[in-house]
């Protein structure tokens, strides 16, 4: 009988505990794709000043001006609080490296395609 409470108090105990995730963590891991060399990255991503900057776990990617970014910063203008805001995204596109004597960051992403806007507010 006593081997049955001993059992039972170690099923409720271990059945207890609390294994909820962070919803709001944000996943940075790059996924490369096939289609094109294009990738998806996720991270946190800032515009401020006409410069563009995307930081993930590992890297940091300079963004290239383009019609999509343009498109990202009006979705993100009513979720940004202040211009100084990093914002959660998810965003796919192509990979380039710096030019010889070209000022900037190593890397930049050219934005392809807005996967998806993570909101922070859950």
């Amino acid at each position: 009988m006593k081997l049955y409470r001993i059992l039972i108090c170690i099923a409720l105990i271990s059945f207890s505990c609390d294994k909820k995730k962070d919803s709001r963590a944000v996943s940075t891991n790059i996924v490369e794709t096939k289609n094109n060399d294009q990738i998806i990255i996720s991270g946190e991503y800032i515009f401020y000043n006409n410069a563009g900057v995307l930081q993930t776990n590992k890297n940091v990617y300079g963004i290239i001006v383009n019609d999509k970014v343009n498109e990202l910063n009006q979705q993100l203008s009513t979720i940004k609080k202040d211009e100084y805001d990093f914002v959660p995204v998810i965003l796919k596109g192509h990979l380039r490296s710096k030019k010889e004597g070209e000022e900037g960051w190593s890397v930049k992403l050219e934005i392809t395609e807005i996967v998806e806007i993570i909101n922070k507010e859950i």
